[in-house]
């Protein structure tokens, strides 16, 4: 039978290639990873909360009751934490407080490090592990705009990371404020919501969206487990899934990414999931029903192609 412990190893590689201490006697809730592999977003200061207290390392856990009931507390939130570290999150910040380096002989746009990023309303500091400056290709008159774009009030920085191994939550000295260490692995420059500049893994991506005539695409790839059949079943709900990305685009003009459904076995639920739209991953699932064939895990590709001017076109499926 197929199970989500023998694809997480694959479903991992396939998003990284086609691309998220409390009171005493309290266990963290398991609030950080979403039950179908979705993208945790950190927007307001409990979801930092929540993080943060899922983080902390069992030692520092203070539980109430005899052993048995601290043994359990403590099993229960070393799954939260190792749940809480495998999930890959996102988060938007404001630029008016950053600082910019350009560099015209690589032709780069970054920031000056040491770079913390402010979210959650100021709640928590995110300090960027490995590519601490978050570099992205830009001309001078690029950055430029860019530049001018954050004087204006109008630029944000949209980050998608990993979290490093053992990670914990730093606080301030009356524990309301966090710094946490993240791993970048895409991010982008909106200038309101028009996508600037892209680095890291959204740097493949279009910076073009279905607003400014992108096309979009569906790719519904061979299963990367279980029944080889299934491909053919998803691909027969094209229909219903190029509805799905097309309203999904309405909110959200510049949407792309993969989610990997598993059917099969009278349901249908998302296993993995770089999109981070929610809607859209439940819009695919009721799409796809109980598909009647064997039990797989089946990539689906929602991506933009950048197209000549003409007529807005409705998504393509391969």
């Amino acid at each position: 039978m197929l199970t989500l412990g023998t694809m997480v190893p694959a479903l991992a590689l396939l998003l990284l290639a086609l691309a998220g201490s409390g009171p005493a006697g309290a266990v963290p809730p398991d609030a950080t990873a979403s039950a179908d592999g979705s993208t945790v977003h950190l927007e307001a200061p409990d979801d930092v909360k929540r993080l943060c207290d899922a983080l902390a390392p069992v030692e520092r856990l203070r539980t109430k009751g005899d052993a048995v009931a601290r043994g359990e507390a403590e099993r229960a939130h070393e799954r939260a934490r190792r749940r809480a570290l495998a999930a890959r999150y996102a988060a938007t910040v404001p630029a008016a407080g950053l600082a910019l380096a350009f560099d015209p002989a690589e032709g780069t746009l970054a920031l000056s490090e040491p770079a913390q990023l402010p979210v959650a309303h100021g709640t928590a500091r995110l300090w960027p592990a490995l590519d601490g400056g978050l570099p992205v290709e830009a001309s001078a008159d690029a950055a430029r705009r860019i530049v001018e774009a954050q004087r204006a009030g109008h630029l944000a920085l949209a980050l998608e990371f990993a979290l490093p191994d053992e990670a914990t939550c730093g606080t301030g000295a009356r524990g309301t404020r966090f710094v946490l260490p993240v791993e970048p692995v895409a991010w982008r420059w909106t200038n309101d919501t028009k996508v600037v500049a892209a680095g890291g893994a959204a740097a493949e991506r279009p910076l073009a969206t279905a607003a400014q005539g992108a096309a979009p695409r569906i790719t519904v790839g061979a299963p990367i487990a279980g029944n080889a059949g299934a491909r053919r079943g998803v691909a027969d709900r094209s229909g219903e899934l190029e509805a799905c990305y097309a309203e999904a685009l309405r909110r959200a003009p510049g949407l792309d990414g993969v989610l990997v459904a598993q059917v099969g076995g009278g349901r249908t639920h998302i296993a993995a999931d770089s999109v981070g739209d929610a809607e859209l991953a439940a819009c695919v699932v009721r799409a796809l029903g109980s598909l009647g064939s064997g039990a797989a895990a089946v990539p689906i590709r929602f991506d933009l192609v950048a197209t000549s001017p003409g007529p807005s076109p409705t998504p393509a499926v391969r």
